[in-house]
């Protein structure tokens, strides 16, 4: 269902309004609503702009199935389930933007949070349904909390059911307004201080005093405006016996000290039968980043396990674990254990864009780049020599005219490999991506496959013996962050070229990797199909040798670098080939050297790179007068290098940019373009600024 449509339905829907859980909140949403699909429209009355919206579902409310933004808005959702919606364009004061949704059940309870670009938040509220369309609440009755209009369909209740004097009681609840602060009372005693989650859920626990008279009691839930939530139970009174010395009391037997985000962590003990235990985390300010609370089995046991969020802040925190008399404090640690650590600045980008990657890897040490388009060529490669600080930071430009999808950044660093998916006008797509640590194994040695799809999602895997049989066929299941790194075990694997097919439903990728092979004793034979080439250029390389043999190819430029370096293996009849190796667009001119090597066998073939910098390199324009607004200009370079990429940027006399124009160079380096002037510039003189691989040209004009 398109976005059009969406709007369509919405003239025929019932109306929801946002139900704010901050009074003074400046940010509105209504919603329109047809069968499973929902309009949500937010507009901005704050002074502040709004960078991001973020919506999740109630626990009874499913999952979102599909979503639509308006342009210039890029959607994603978490493993947890949330819709994060980010721009480029902050919505300013007074500006509205819609989104569509598509859910599991019709007419959900949607809750919502508005960020400004500095992460501050400025909103959060809850869209529901109108009052006329939703249930009647529940009934009063003992142990369910009456509703009150203030805070609607809310209900808590406590546990046990039956409580006596001096029990603890769990305080569970739902459908109270977020991030609010409740007093929990008895009759017009307060115990303890309770806050609601971002959903609205209650959770938390209080002693009720041994001095209390076994009657029927009032419980309250009280906001600090005076509203609250009533149920009323009878406790009885606890019976004076004399606590058995076999009791035990409060003991953590194992907590996990450190995790990565998205990892499961974990935590047992011993514990008054019955009872609970209260487990709170904070940050080493004091700031409360999780709390839940366990039960305590009849035999004194209990045991918790959870996942760290895949954006929980790296650092130590406190985790402290209590039964409302003792508490223990444990030291917990959120880091990140993977030397390769590479993340793109935008998800999502259009063509001309230029990819921006940033990060870091091991210090000091190279690291191998390598780009393939969305149908799996290799579009870019190149080694980075990395510094002490082990930062990483490069770019890819795109053009108007490259290839539409997903893109994905191998990058290597001895034995690991990092994978990095963007989309170029789209949204990365869920496919498999998949690589193998190196290609060729001893039957003794355990091969790591590096495997990145969709959250959470099963894939099987497939390995093709060299017969073309079916070795082994096994299923595994992605972590909360689409990744794993999944371990085969090779001790019953023959000498030869096997291969991966690793398989999702909307997605498959096949990987050839070899077992047993040897370095050849024959000669080596390598050529390139060409004897000269330009910056940017595809080099296909063809040889031969023993049949089934290990090689490494290796590029080498006019200084003696090694620009680029490869693993292969000949086939059952010695022949290899491989097209991946390319000319780097700054190339230096001179002769450059592919070389095979294969033990101590080596073989070199040799090409001419030409034409970086034949001419100098200069753009004109095609006037020396002054140009009028709506004038076709013709612009015009030579000598920036052939057969390139090219980037113009004129700049207004306010040094803003006014526009920026793509292309490429001939085979002679020349390049034109042509670009009509927009009626709406202003009047002075524009500089145009082009680049051409590493070389710039700058000319001005003036419009009148």
């Amino acid at each position: 269902m398109n976005y059009s449509t969406l709007i369509i339905l919405g003239i025929f829907a019932v109306s929801i309004f946002s139900i704010s859980s901050i009074a003074s909140a400046e940010t509105s949403a209504k919603s329109t609503n047809f069968e499973k699909t929902t309009l949500v429209e937010f507009t901005n009355n704050d002074a502040s702009e709004i960078q991001t919206v973020r919506m999740w579902l109630g626990k009874d409310s499913g999952e979102f199935k599909s979503f639509k933004s308006e342009k210039g808005w890029t959607g994603t959702k978490t493993p947890q389930g949330v819709l994060v919606f980010s721009t480029s364009d902050p919505l300013g004061s007074g500006e509205s933007v819609k989104f569509g949704i598509k859910t599991e059940v019709e007419g959900p309870g949607i809750n919502w949070k508005t960020v400004d670009s500095a992460g501050n938040e400025l909103a959060v509220g809850k869209v529901l349904p109108s009052q006329t369309s939703t249930p009647p609440p529940p009934p009063p009755q003992d142990n369910i909390a009456t509703p009150t209009p203030k805070m609607g369909g809310a209900t808590f209740r406590v546990i046990p059911e039956s409580p006596k004097t001096g029990d603890t009681v769990r305080i569970v609840g739902d459908g109270f307004p977020p991030k609010t602060v409740f007093k929990f009372t008895i009759d017009d005693q307060p115990l303890e201080d309770i806050q609601t989650d971002e959903e609205g859920h209650v959770s938390g626990t209080a002693k009720i005093p041994i001095t209390k008279q076994a009657d029927r009691v009032d419980f309250y839930l009280v906001d600090k405006q005076g509203n609250k939530k009533t149920i009323s139970i009878r406790i009885t009174q606890a019976e004076q016996v004399a606590a058995p010395q076999n009791t035990k009391k409060l003991t953590v037997d194992q907590s996990t000290s450190i995790a990565e985000p998205g990892e499961k962590v974990s935590a047992s003990g011993t514990g008054k039968p019955g009872s609970s235990i209260k487990i709170t985390t904070k940050d080493p300010t004091g700031v409360k980043l999780y709390e839940a609370v366990i039960p305590v089995d009849n035999q004194g046991n209990w045991s918790h396990e959870t996942v760290v969020p895949l954006d929980a802040p790296l650092g130590t925190r406190q985790v402290e674990f209590s039964d409302g008399l003792d508490t223990i404090t444990k030291s917990f640690s959120v880091s990140i254990s993977k030397t390769i650590n590479i993340h793109s600045s935008k998800t999502r980008y259009e063509p001309g864009d230029k990819f921006a990657f940033n990060g870091t890897a091991k210090p000091n040490q190279s690291l191998q780049i390598v780009i393939t388009d969305p149908i799996g060529k290799e579009i870019f490669s190149d080694i980075l020599d990395l510094d002490e600080s082990g930062t990483v930071d490069f770019e890819y430009q795109t053009t108007a005219t490259s290839l539409k999808g997903t893109y994905v950044l191998f990058a290597t660093q001895e034995d690991e490999t990092e994978i990095v998916r963007v989309g170029l006008g789209a949204t990365p797509g869920p496919q498999i991506i998949a690589k193998f640590d190196k290609l060729n194994y001893a039957s003794s040695e355990t091969a790591k496959i590096t495997i990145q799809g969709p959250a959470k999602d099963r894939v099987s895997i497939l390995i093709i013996d060299p017969g073309d049989k079916v070795k082994l066929t096994e299923s595994i299941i992605l972590g909360f962050d689409g990744n794993k790194v999944h371990d085969l075990i090779l001790n019953e694997y023959k000498s030869g070229v096997y291969t991966a097919v690793i398989k999702h439903p909307q997605s498959e990728i096949s990987i050839p990797f070899a077992i047993g092979l040897q370095t050849t004793t024959g000669n080596i034979i390598i050529q390139t199909t060409k004897p000269e080439y330009v910056p940017g250029n595809s080099i296909l390389i063809l040889g031969s040798t023993d049949d089934n043999a290990i090689l490494s190819l290796e590029m080498i430029d006019p200084a003696g670098n090694v620009i680029k370096k490869k693993d292969i293996f000949s086939d059952k009849e010695g022949k290899f080939s491989d097209g991946t190796f390319r000319v780097p667009s700054d190339a230096t001119e001179g002769i450059w050297i592919l070389k095979a090597k294969s033990g101590s066998k080596f073989s070199e073939s040799k090409f001419t790179v030409s034409g970086t910098m034949e001419k100098p390199f200069s753009i004109s324009v095609d006037k020396t007068t002054a140009y009028l607004k709506g004038d076709l200009m013709k612009i015009s370079g030579l000598g920036g290098g052939k057969e390139q990429s090219v980037i113009i940027n004129i700049v207004d006399p306010k040094n803003i940019e006014a526009a920026q124009l793509l292309g490429s160079s001939t085979k002679d380096g020349r390049f034109q373009m042509l670009w009509t002037i927009p009626t709406d510039l202003e009047s002075g003189k524009y500089t145009i600024k082009s680049k051409v691989g590493t070389q710039t040209a700058e000319t001005t004009f003036d419009l009148q």
